[in-house]
Parts: structure tokens; C-alpha cells; sequence
């Protein structure tokens, strides 16, 4: 039978690994930070919110555009809520949509993780991949960008002024 990935295929094996152990690893509950724990997709959640703090995306439009299906992405945000890691807001025209905010203690606490965990468990990616020019990583991340385009289209962002609920 021919190779139909042809170069690709070590590549497309290591995705597929790295597909089956982060499926196997995503749903764990591991020490965020001190009497913290959250799954890594929570994670991810935090540091999205975090990282796009000035975006006013929609809970919607923010698990799209990480890939999470919406009842899985409400019950990441009710535990994140519930460490008061995030605050949910409506905007003032549209009290439907809610608006994700990261606390100052979620600033925090993400904080103490990129210092500890977070540099430590990345640290041999980042090492296999310091020898590759930054415009290829900018082409490597749209190609894998490419392989999920078709999984999901994110929503256009709304804007308004917030009201915390």
C-alpha cells in the first residue's frame, strides 16, 4: 500500500501521539498552584482569558476559538469561577452573552505557574525547536491551523461596555 502522507508521515506519527497522550493527560486534575488544581484544558481556559483580558470575547467565541465544545468550556469556566480564578460579565447591550475576566487572583496564581510548572514542562519542546527560524514556526502553526480549520470557525467578537453578574 503506498505512503499517501509521503514526507509527512513522521510528522503526522508525531501528531498522532501527541493527539492520543494529551487525551489521555487533558481531563487529569494536577496542582495548578497551592490547594489549586485544575485539568489542563482549565488551564488553558485561564491563560486564554488571561492572555486576551482586553478582547471582551464571549464565553462562545472563547471555546471556539480554543476547540472546546460549549457544555465542556461552561463547566471549565464554573470551576475556574468557582477557585475565584475568573469573573463572568454581561455587556450592558447584550446580557446574554457572557464576558470572561481573569481576577487578580487568577493573575496570580497563573503567574506562579509559568515560574514553576509551566517553564519546566515545556522546556524540552521549546529546546527541540530552538534550532527552526521563527517564520517557520509561524508556517508550522498555520499549518496545523489548516488541519483544524474545517473542526470549527470561530465567531466574529461583539463589543460593549460590561456589567459583572
Amino acid at each position: 500500500m503506498p505512503n499517501w502522507m509521503g514526507r509527512y508521515h513522521s510528522l503526522m506519527e508525531a501528531l498522532v501521539l501527541h493527539g492520543n497522550t494529551s487525551a489521555r493527560y487533558i481531563n487529569t486534575k494536577h496542582e495548578y498552584a497551592q490547594d489549586i488544581f485544575l485539568t489542563f484544558q482549565e488551564g488553558q481556559v485561564l491563560e486564554y482569558i488571561i492572555e486576551h483580558e482586553s478582547d471582551d470575547d464571549s464565553m462562545i467565541r472563547i471555546s471556539e476559538r480554543l476547540g472546546i465544545p460549549q457544555s465542556s468550556f461552561s463547566k471549565y469556566t464554573k470551576v475556574l469561577c468557582g477557585y475565584d480564578l475568573v469573573a463572568k460579565y454581561q455587556m450592558v447591550n447584550n446580557r446574554k452573552n457572557i464576558i470572561l475576566k481573569p481576577t487578580e487572583k487568577g493573575k496570580k496564581v497563573y503567574e506562579e505557574h509559568i515560574r514553576t510548572s509551566a517553564r519546566i514542562s515545556f522546556a524540552p519542546f521549546f529546546k527541540a525547536l530552538e534550532p527552526i527560524p521563527d517564520e517557520y514556526l509561524e508556517l508550522m502553526a498555520q499549518a496545523l491551523t489548516a488541519l483544524d480549520s474545517d473542526m470549527h470557525t470561530p465567531a466574529p467578537p461583539e463589543k460593549s461596555p460590561l456589567v459583572k453578574i
